[in-house]
């Protein structure tokens, strides 16, 4: 709920600055879409964007958090 408000203080508390992306997606907010679904071991957050700009500061922002977080995730979007 925080990130559709425009509320990116959480990540930039953790990392001691503005993740990449954090910025546009703040600018941008109501052209970013945000649910969430429970899983069976916790939950998964869905983002989605029609605006090529809004999509790629979301990428952005994924691709930061992968290498931060060493999640082993995938860099490259299909």
């Amino acid at each position: 709920m925080m990130f559709s408000y425009g509320d990116f203080s959480t990540p930039i508390f953790i990392h001691e600055g503005v993740p990449p992306g954090v910025t546009t997606m703040k600018l941008m907010k109501s052209a970013i879409h945000y649910s969430y679904e429970e899983i069976p071991l916790g939950g998964r957050v869905h983002i989605k964007a029609d605006d090529p700009v809004a999509v790629a500061a979301i990428h952005d922002f994924f691709r930061f958090q992968i290498n931060e977080h060493q999640t082993g995730d995938s860099l490259s979007v299909p």
